[in-house]
C-alpha cells in the first residue's frame, strides 16, 4: 500500500510539473489540454481523471502548491530579517531559490490576473491567508507587539508584495551569474519598510 501511495503521488507531481512545463514553453494555463499534460506526464488522457477531476483542479493544487513554495522563501527571510545584514543575506537567499525554483513563481505570476476563475481565486484565497500567517509571525517580534491586527496585516502584505516584485523582475530577466542589482534594490525596500515600522505609531495611525 505504500508503494502504491508513494506511486500515486509521484504521478500526481508528474501531472503538476508537465503543466508548469508546458506553460513555461508558451501557453497560459487557460490554454492548456487535458490530453498534452497527460501526454507530457506520460500517461494517457484517462489516467489524468484518477487524480484530478479536471483541469482547473489541477490548477487549483499549482495554486496552493506555489503559495506554499512562497512560503518557504519568506520563512528563510523571517529567520534573519531584523538585522540589517540579515536581511541582505535572506534577499540573497531568496534570489536563489527564485531562480532555481523559477516555474511556481512564473505560474503564480501569470494566473493570480489572468487564469481562470477557479484558479484566480484560489491563488488570492491562498495568498490571503499566507498575509495573515505573516501578520501572526511578525506578532511575535517584540516591536510589533503594540500593533493593531490592521497595521500588522498591512505590514505583512507590503513585505509579500515586495518579494513578488522580486519574483516578477527576476522572472522577467535572463539569468546572471550576479543578480546584485535585484539583491540590492529589494534589500533596501525591506529595509525602508521595517524602518517605516518602527516610526509608525499604530494608536494614532500615522
Amino acid at each position: 500500500m505504500a508503494l502504491r501511495e508513494e506511486k500515486k503521488l509521484q504521478t500526481r507531481q508528474a501531472l503538476m510539473d508537465a503543466a508548469l512545463t508546458l506553460m513555461h514553453e508558451g501557453a497560459g494555463f487557460s490554454g492548456l489540454s487535458l490530453r498534452e499534460v497527460s501526454r507530457q506526464a506520460g500517461l494517457v488522457p484517462t489516467g489524468f481523471y484518477r487524480h484530478f477531476p479536471d483541469l482547473d483542479a489541477l490548477g487549483e493544487e499549482l495554486a496552493v502548491e506555489a503559495c506554499r513554495q512562497l512560503r518557504v522563501v519568506m520563512r528563510q527571510v523571517r529567520k534573519k530579517a531584523q538585522g540589517g545584514a540579515a536581511i541582505t543575506e535572506s534577499v540573497t537567499a531568496l534570489v536563489e531559490f527564485i531562480r532555481h525554483n523559477p516555474l511556481y513563481f512564473e505560474f503564480l505570476a501569470r494566473e493570480r490576473a489572468g487564469g481562470p476563475p477557479k484558479v484566480r481565486e484560489t491563488i488570492h484565497t491562498q495568498m490571503r491567508q499566507f498575509v495573515a500567517e505573516l501578520a501572526e509571525d511578525l506578532q511575535q517580534w517584540p516591536i510589533y507587539t503594540d500593533f493593531t491586527r490592521d497595521d500588522l496585516a498591512m505590514l505583512a502584505d507590503l513585505v509579500v508584495n515586495t518579494v513578488i516584485h522580486l519574483a516578477l523582475d527576476l522572472l522577467a530577466l535572463p539569468y546572471v551569474e550576479d543578480d546584485a542589482e535585484q539583491v540590492l534594490r529589494t534589500t533596501k525596500q525591506l529595509r525602508l519598510i521595517m524602518l517605516g515600522a518602527h516610526a509608525w505609531k499604530p494608536e494614532k495611525g500615522a
